[in-house]
């Protein structure tokens, strides 16, 4: 075995007459019998590999993010019409999508997007790399359970919801259509969205709806619990079917089954949670005839159901169904391909330079290289 501490070598020592080390004068030392050393802590490089997985979780979340924001962003802006106090929650979304036709065109259906690709990516990426994080700190108390799950979608949750909020408040604004009837006016640009929110709401302006997302975290835990369990069900029942076949079990799943999954654990996340959906874009509404109806997470969840009973509470949830669903599980996927590819190549990496360490210890030691055929 070859030990990292080197020594200077006064005398490299002869075996049978012959000069084993040659002319090396500093190379790694071989411990003797009865020698104290130590051999090198494995802890360093699982703590190295822990560190890359977690950088890998940041940028796999942000692309995946990206990718299924932009394939859903229409579907998104349709349901943030019907969540607005402006609809009611009384309104069907193909109606909806025709009035975004007729007043802004085709690119009215991508309002918000570029706030959506700019923040999708922090987001997403600070989601992901806390959950992992979190997961990974509270797993050897804890262990692989339902409260590990829970914790660190908590974690996730208020981490990547308190940074990002501000960036989720203007997509928003954009994305509503102003009501003239009520004083709304259409901001011309993002930077006027910025600058207006900024000048007639002040800093704390843009971190409206916070509340209304940190009730939403819920939504996130049950959605990783019920994802982790079903994951690992599908791999169990997929290897027994693989074994039974006669073909060696996987660590991980197909994407068809990483699909179902995500799908499934977002569908009963989202029907479970779904009114803070409506109190945060209510809560982040510009203000009607120079005031604010909705002012926090509770008065607008009492006045919701007074005024619109169960129905307002539930505006567009099927649109929003339609398009978180699939968001996800495009997300989860792209996520999952995404990480186990950059883990396969981390790997490989790490195998290679592994080999090419033990050649130079060999090397450095003046140890024979196998002769060729």
């Amino acid at each position: 075995m070859l030990w990292s501490n080197t020594a200077t070598m006064a005398d490299a020592g002869d075996v049978g007459g012959r000069n084993v080390l040659g002319s090396v004068s500093k190379a790694k030392a071989i411990p003797k019998s009865g020698d104290a050393a130590s051999p090198p802590n494995p802890s360093e490089n699982e703590q190295a590999l822990a560190r890359q997985k977690q950088l890998y979780s940041l940028f796999a979340g942000g692309f995946a993010g990206a990718v299924a924001s932009s394939i859903t962003c229409p579907i998104e802006v349709v349901k943030t019409q019907l969540q607005s106090s402006r609809v009611g929650g009384g309104s069907n979304p193909f109606r909806v999508a025709r009035e975004i036709l007729a007043a802004d065109g085709f690119k009215g259906f991508f309002r918000g997007l570029p706030p959506t690709l700019v923040g999708i990516i922090p987001a997403r990426a600070t989601y992901f790399w806390a959950y992992s994080t979190s997961k990974q700190a509270l797993m050897p108390s804890l262990g692989d359970s339902t409260l590990t799950h829970i914790l660190s979608g908590i974690a996730a949750g208020v981490t990547g919801n308190t940074i990002t909020n501000p960036i989720w408040m203007v997509k928003t604004r954009m994305q509503l259509m102003a009501d003239g009837a009520v004083g709304q006016m259409a901001y011309t640009s993002y930077r006027n969205a910025i600058t207006r929110i900024y000048r007639e709401e002040g800093l704390k302006g843009f971190w409206k709806g916070l509340s209304a997302s940190y009730w939403g975290c819920s939504e996130g835990c049950i959605q990783f619990v019920v994802y982790e369990k079903l994951k690992k069900q599908l791999l169990v029942r997929n290897n027994d079917k693989r074994r039974a076949e006669g073909l060696e079990a996987k660590e991980d799943l197909p994407p068809t089954f990483t699909l179902a999954a995500a799908a499934f654990s977002k569908f009963v996340a989202t029907t479970t949670t779904y009114p803070h959906e409506v109190v945060r874009t209510r809560l982040r509404e510009q203000a009607r005839n120079g005031a604010f109806k909705y002012r926090s997470m509770w008065q607008s969840l009492r006045l919701i159901a007074k005024e619109e009973g169960r129905r307002g509470l539930y505006a567009g949830m099927g649109t929003h169904v339609a398009r978180v669903v699939p968001n996800t599980a495009i997300m989860f996927l792209s996520f999952e391909l995404v990480n186990s590819f950059l883990g396969k190549r981390f790997a490989e990496k790490q195998q290679a330079q592994d080999a090419a360490q033990l050649v130079g210890d060999e090397a450095e030691l003046g140890f024979p290289e196998p002769e060729e055929d």
